[in-house]
Parts: structure tokens; C-alpha cells; sequence
């Protein structure tokens, strides 16, 4: 064969399917091999000793709801079943709103406590500890919904747990009381040039638009080899009002009534696999639905308080101001099967909604992006029409490039004397949040955006965040059959005004520090939702807005209001968040990073810059012994297809993987030959982007 030949046959093989990350670069010596590096795309790690196991992990969690407030524990059980010492590191969801505040570590009958430390202290503490052969765990936030363990020294045929507390705020619209709790980080796109040598587990390398891409990206288990990562799930409710009925939305539940308004619900199946979110809905029974409610903690130096008001309903039907829409539909991979469906069935009940004094336009992307209009058209039945024939011809394939859609929705129209909405329909799964959220502040200008979750397991955290800067709302669909009823309750939201200008007044409490601010504005069936902090409790609250022209105000009793345990940590994790906007929009991270760091320590959070770590002082590894780091695999989202997101044939056997090695290693033989001739060789790659 021909050196030509060989290098183009090389170059074909080496070329991922339609946007799989090229695999990381292995090493003869297994002791040489980064514990960082992932494996490749199996359950195996390839050692000059034959396959070694990784660990198997399984998880518990429980959950107790007491009326707003969630306080959760997540057991993460690493069993090693191998005859060599592991270390197991796993990138997993929590709520994008979860205020992460213990570590346990768990070694047969001890427990070690894990301490909250800077995030670069924390990571050296446990490198070093690793090193040592002590048993350690850390755990980091990479995004504020996405979370890694990692596990060092897991003796063989033996287990470590990994004990993860989180507090949250229950959701809750429209006379619903919700609680998320997402069980796999889906693959994403991330778009850009790779940079300097990956930092994380996962499969992908770190971009300039994406530098943390290796630590949000772990390897997929195909479909077809089984499910893995089993959880099991347990709520106790207590939601503090009498209950007309207790769902769950995607799950399968049993549920047993504790006395009073207590319930246990636990899944019907037991055990599930990690591949969709989880969500529960309870509902009061009527006139028992909170119109206001306060919690308050005092700490010592400082009382914390959180606020939930639900505003007038409106006292008549409104004239209805026309709208110019602007509809953006993903159609890329991760959209494929049952979710472009869910998407395409949303948009044209939206487009059935419009009326003759609307205008619209409907943008569709993956990797490229195009619209229906060159600019927004009247609604007319002709338009919705070719809408509708636009919309119906929409197949899923392709790559995220979000950010030219969503600049091309928020350019400057033609539409004074209009409601300009952007409703925004995706799955979020994208890497480049951030450069998103800056396109949005720069461009949103009068308009408002909407986002729709489309899927199993959506990127909460990039759905929650566009529609709060774009001062709009999200609504997730999780299945075809939530389809209508969502998008009504969506209808009723864009097209009714917004609670607009609220403000707070705390006679009393000059000193109270409110968050969010400012406060957002509201769409009907949602409540005002604020945290505080003041030296002493107010006299009274009193909640001000305006709808359309009309003002309303709403006093709180503070007679009415009751302790709640946590409430500083909920005050801290918003803290944190509107801290690190201001370092988005002003790009101040000197004066930012310390302001959070100082709030974690104190409140024991994970953030952005602090981490979570246990080290048993004991030693326990051999000197002599070796460990061999695993990058745990996930699940596929549930509907999700794999080929269209990851490649046909993706690791299905290592087979292909061998031979480009060997190849890999005959062709830098032949390199290696021709240059000691003084031939000269040219050897061009290509990489090809990642596509879903």
C-alpha cells in the first residue's frame, strides 16, 4: 500500500461519525495514562493487564418537601468490582437551582464529613490524598445543574458512598406545586477550536468557546448494550395544606398517605434507570391554594425570610394587544425522535393561536439556520398555512449552532404598537450558555422570550436563566401527551400582561437585603418569590406591581409567619447567583470571585469557585499497588436517538478503536522512516464538529 493511500485510508477512519469527539489519546504504559482520561466509550479501561471493570454505581435519594422547601440527600453507591484499587468520577444533574451544602463519606461503618474549601484547594487536597492511597471524595460544580463525584481509592470488591445534600425552593404556578429532580446530563453541543490539553473525564476536548467541554461531556453507553446507573427514589410530603391530587409526570409512583396532609411516594417500579427527570406535581384542593406565604429563620446575627405572594387575578377580560411572534425551533440531533415531534406539535398549536391582527415569522436551525419570512408577516390564513407546511416538513439531524438563531430572533423589526415575543423551542443541549446569555443581553431590547424544554432530561439551567433574562418564562413538554395542556397554560401567560414594577416595602427593615434584583417580572398564575436578610423582622410587608395600567398592592400579616430551617442557605445560593451576573455583564471577576467565595465558606456552599472535600487520614491503597481511574458512563436520555446523536456503531465494540490505533501507530512508523530518509511529509487532519 502506497504512503498516499494509507494516510487518506487513516484519515477516513479516524473521521468520528457525524459529531462524536475524537477519542482520547491512550498510552502503552497504563501507569503513564492521565487518571483524568476517560475510557472509550465503554465500561472498560484498556491496561496492558486486559480489561479492567469500573465501578458500578447506584444511587438513593430522598427527598423531604415541606411546604416551599425541599431539602434532599442523594446516596451515590461506587462499587468497585475489579481485583485492582479504582477511582470512579461521575458528571451528574441536580436542580439548576440547588443549593449544595454537605458531603458524606462513607466507608464501611465511618462516616467522613466533608468540608467546603476553594475549589483549588479543594482539588489539591484531594490529588494529594489520592496519591497517598488514601480513600477521598470531591465534589464540584461545573455548571450550576451540572455536578462531578469523584472517588479515589475504591478497594477491590468493595464500596464507598458518597452522601450529596442540596436544598431547593418547590416551583409553584398556576395552582401547582412542582419538584424536578434530574437524573442524566445529556450529550451537548460544543462549538469551537480545541485548546490546550483537557482538564476533565469527559470525552470531548476543551474549545475556545467551551474551555470546561472535557468536564461536561461523559461517555454515553449505547442503548442497545442496557440501561445502567439505577436509582431509586423516595418524597416524603409535607406540603402544609390539605392535597386534591399527588402525579408524577413521567414516573410510574406509589403513594401512601402518612396522616394529616403527609404523603410517601416512592417510584412503582423501585428502581429505574438514570434516563429521564423526575417530576411531582401536587395540587391543593380548591380555596386551599397559598395567595401568601413567609418563612423566617433567625441565625443570631440575622433573620432570613422567604416570601411567596401571588398577585390579583385580573378582574376582567383585557383587550388584546397584537403581538408580533417570533417562533425558534431546534431541529438538531438531540432532538431526534420523540422530541422533534413534542416540538413541531407545540409550535403549530401556537401558530392556530395567532390571530389576523398578529404578525410572526417561525426560524429553524441546527448547524445552519433559516426562516419562513425574511421578516415578520401578518398572520394571516395563507401564511399560518405555509407555516404549518414549513413546520411539518422539519427533520432532526444536524449540530446546535444556537447563537445565529437566536440573534436573528432578537433582530431590530418593524413592529411599533406591538408585543414582541420570542418563544423559543429546544432542549438546551448546548455547552456555550454563557456566550447565549450575553446575546440576549445585548439584544433583547423591548422583547420578551419565552423558552420551551422540549424532552427527557432538558438543560434547566441554560432554559431557566435565557427566559429570566429575557424577562419572559420557560415551560418544559416532557412527553407528547403534555403537549396541549402546556402550551394552553403557556397561551395564557404571553398573551396576558405582565405583572410588571413590583417592588417590595418592609417598614422597619431599612437594613433588608432583597434577592432577586430586580424583581422579575410575572405572568399569570405565578407568584412573587423573594429571599431576604435583615438585622431585624420587619413590621410588615407590603408587595406592590401594576398589570397593563392597573396598580394593586397586597399587605402580608407578619403575625402569619412560621420558622423554616435553611432559609440562610437559600439566601446564600441566590446570593451567589446575582453575583455572578454582575461578573457576566460587567466581566468583574476580581471583585466577584472573593465576594462568592466568602458567602460559600461561610453558608458551606458549592459554587463556581468553592468544592466540597472528604479525606480519610488513613492511608488504605498499598504503596505497591496501582489505580486506574474510570470515567463512569451515562445513560441516553430516554427518546433520544443514538445514532443521530452520537454516530452509528458509537462503542459498540472496541474493534474499530484498535484498528485506527494500530493503524495510527503503523502510519507514525512510516513517518518516522521517511523522515530519517530526508523525505518530507505532509500530514493534513481534519476535525469534524461535533453534531447534536
Amino acid at each position: 500500500m502506497t504512503l498516499a493511500r494509507l494516510v487518506m485510508l487513516l484519515a477516513l477512519l479516524q473521521l468520528p461519525p457525524a459529531g462524536f469527539p475524537p477519542a482520547a489519546a491512550s498510552a502503552a504504559d497504563p501507569a503513564a495514562v492521565s487518571p483524568r482520561r476517560v475510557t472509550e466509550g465503554t465500561l472498560f479501561w484498556k491496561t496492558g493487564q486486559g480489561q479492567v471493570a469500573a465501578p458500578v454505581l447506584a444511587t438513593d435519594v430522598e427527598i423531604r418537601v415541606t411546604g416551599m422547601i425541599a431539602r434532599a440527600r442523594v446516596h451515590q453507591e461506587f462499587t468497585n468490582p475489579a481485583a485492582e484499587w479504582a477511582e470512579g468520577v461521575y458528571v451528574f444533574p441536580l436542580p439548576d437551582d440547588a443549593a449544595v451544602d454537605h458531603l458524606r463519606m462513607r466507608v464501611g461503618d465511618r462516616i467522613i464529613e466533608g468540608m467546603i474549601r476553594e475549589r483549588e484547594a479543594a482539588k489539591a487536597a484531594y490529588t494529594q490524598a489520592r496519591q497517598q492511597g488514601q480513600r477521598a471524595s470531591l465534589v464540584e460544580q461545573e455548571r450550576p445543574n451540572v455536578f462531578t463525584t469523584s472517588v479515589a481509592n475504591i478497594p477491590p470488591g468493595a464500596a464507598i458512598t458518597i452522601e450529596i445534600e442540596y436544598q431547593q425552593t418547590v416551583h409553584y404556578d398556576a395552582g401547582e406545586f412542582r419538584l424536578r429532580f434530574p437524573m442524566v446530563v445529556g450529550p451537548r453541543y460544543l462549538p469551537g477550536e480545541p485548546v490546550a490539553a483537557a482538564d476533565g473525564p469527559g470525552l470531548a476536548p476543551d474549545t475556545d468557546q467551551v474551555p470546561d467541554a472535557s468536564r461536561i461531556s461523559p461517555p454515553v453507553r449505547p442503548p442497545d448494550e442496557g440501561p445502567i446507573n439505577p436509582i431509586r427514589l423516595r418524597v416524603e410530603l409535607d406540603p402544609g395544606l390539605p392535597l386534591a391530587a399527588v402525579e408524577s409526570s413521567y414516573h410510574p409512583i406509589h403513594t401512601v398517605p402518612l396522616g394529616g396532609d403527609r404523603h410517601e411516594i416512592t417510584l412503582a417500579e423501585q428502581i429505574v434507570a438514570a434516563d429521564r427527570d423526575f417530576e411531582l406535581v401536587w395540587r391543593p384542593v380548591a380555596g386551599a391554594a397559598p395567595t401568601a406565604a413567609l418563612l423566617v429563620e433567625p441565625t443570631g446575627e440575622f433573620m432570613y425570610a422567604l416570601l411567596m405572594v401571588m398577585p390579583p387575578a385580573a378582574s376582567a377580560p383585557r383587550a388584546r394587544v397584537p403581538r408580533e411572534v417570533t417562533f425558534v425551533l431546534d431541529h438538531s440531533g438531540s432532538m431526534g425522535g420523540v422530541s422533534i415531534d413534542q416540538a413541531k406539535a407545540a409550535l403549530i398549536l401556537a401558530l392556530h393561536r395567532l390571530t389576523s391582527a398578529d404578525t410572526f415569522n417561525v426560524i429553524r436551525f441546527n448547524h445552519r439556520t433559516d426562516s419562513l419570512f425574511a421578516a415578520p408577516q401578518p398572520a394571516s390564513t395563507a401564511n399560518v398555512r405555509a407555516a404549518e407546511r414549513y413546520v411539518g416538513a422539519i427533520r432532526a439531524d444536524g449540530g446546535t449552532e444556537m447563537l445565529p438563531a437566536l440573534e436573528r430572533a432578537l433582530e431590530p423589526t418593524e413592529g411599533a404598537g406591538r408585543l414582541r415575543q420570542v418563544i423559543f423551542l429546544t432542549d438546551g443541549a448546548v455547552g456555550n450558555e454563557s456566550r447565549l446569555f450575553e446575546a440576549i443581553r445585548e439584544r433583547l431590547g423591548d422583547r420578551r422570550l419565552f423558552t420551551i424544554g422540549i424532552g427527557s432530561a432538558p438543560n434547566s439551567h441554560f432554559m431557566r436563566e435565557a427566559a429570566r433574562l429575557g424577562r419572559g418564562t420557560f415551560t418544559y413538554i416532557g412527553s407528547p401527551a403534555e403537549v396541549q395542556e402546556k402550551m394552553v397554560a403557556l397561551f395564557r401567560k404571553v398573551e396576558a400582561p405582565a405583572v410588571a414594577d413590583i417592588t417590595l416595602e418592609l417598614a422597619g427593615a431599612a437594613d433588608a437585603e432583597l434577592l432577586p434584583v430586580p424583581i422579575p417580572d410575572l405572568y399569570q398564575g405565578e407568584p412573587v418569590v423573594v429571599a431576604l436578610r435583615a438585622r431585624t423582622l420587619p413590621a410588615h410587608v407590603v408587595v406592590r406591581g401594576r398589570t397593563g395600567s392597573t396598580a394593586w398592592a397586597r399587605e402580608v400579616p407578619i403575625h402569619a409567619a412560621v420558622e423554616g430551617a435553611g432559609l440562610s442557605t437559600h439566601w446564600a445560593r441566590w446570593k451567589i447567583a446575582a453575583l455572578l451576573d454582575q461578573r457576566s455583564v460587567d466581566g468583574a471577576d476580581d471583585r466577584v470571585r472573593p465576594a462568592v467565595i466568602e458567602i460559600a465558606l461561610k453558608h458551606h456552599l458549592v459554587s463556581r469557585y468553592t468544592s466540597l472535600v472528604a479525606v480519610d487520614v488513613t492511608p488504605a491503597r498499598p504503596p505497591d499497588a496501582s489505580l486506574t481511574s474510570h470515567a463512569l458512563e451515562t445513560n441516553l436520555p430516554q427518546g433520544w436517538d443514538y445514532a443521530t446523536v452520537l454516530g452509528a456503531g458509537q462503542g459498540a465494540t472496541p474493534g474499530a478503536l484498535h484498528l485506527v490505533l494500530g493503524l495510527t501507530a503503523l502510519l507514525a512508523a512510516v513517518v518516522v522512516s521517511l523522515c530519517r530518509r530526508g523525505t518530507p511529509v505532509l500530514v493534513v487532519v481534519r476535525r469534524r464538529r461535533r453534531e447534536y
